[in-house]
């Protein structure tokens, strides 16, 4: 079985080593390949060499730090899934984490241990994964368990194309798009793609429009 190689950026000595130890114990096929106490030095290691998953303390970084190193991670490495442990219990800012479908979410409390391990199963298999404490903050919906594919057809949604084109330009069958797109409505619970927009934009899932 092939190994889930895993990157770990802690500035935290303690948590760090903790979280390393958990992966380390959990039986699984996961490999620490690197362990950095600043993101800097995990993202450099990542522009040379191979992983899956980089798991981040978000405990010294900016709101935006975070919300771009995942950006930038899903236009130049969308093969990497990104565990977040956060204190930060902010709906919004969740959201924008997961906006791109390559993040996870976790919000440290006594079952950090149990989510890290299910997050790091949900990621290996490309699916994001969000703690219950923190899906309470986003409120009735989960939105980040979207996929990239979903994303994908929602944005080209919002730029008002077809489906035919759309399928086109996804490779995918227009019966595929208009599953995609059944199943975006019943998310946002709307009844037309124009409503379908607007609420995505509400959800943070789409820029909003000035």
């Amino acid at each position: 079985m092939r190994s889930t190689k895993v990157v770990i950026s802690d500035r935290n000595d303690i948590t760090r080593k903790g979280v390393e130890a958990i992966i380390g114990d959990s039986g699984e096929p996961y490999q620490v390949v690197g362990v950095f106490a600043h993101l800097r030095e995990a993202e450099d290691y990542l522009a040379e060499y191979a992983a899956h998953i980089l798991i981040l303390d978000d405990q010294t970084l900016t709101p935006m730090e975070v919300i771009r190193l995942v950006t930038r991670c899903h236009e130049s490495r969308p093969g990497l899934g990104i565990i977040v442990m956060s204190q930060r219990r902010d709906g919004e800012y969740i959201q924008r984490v997961m906006r791109w479908g390559n993040a996870s979410f976790l919000l440290k409390n006594g079952n950090l241990q149990e989510h890290l391990l299910k997050a790091l199963q949900f990621n290996s298999s490309h699916y994001p994964f969000i703690s219950p404490e923190a899906l309470k903050m986003l409120g009735t919906r989960p939105m980040g368990t979207l996929t990239h594919r979903d994303r994908d057809v929602l944005r080209l949604l919002e730029q008002e194309l077809q489906v035919k084109e759309i399928g086109e330009r996804l490779g995918i069958t227009a019966k595929t798009v208009y599953r995609i797109r059944d199943k975006l409505k019943k998310l946002l619970n709307v009844g037309n793609t124009d409503s379908l927009v607007d609420a995505a934009r509400k959800q943070g899932l789409l820029d909003r429009k000035e």
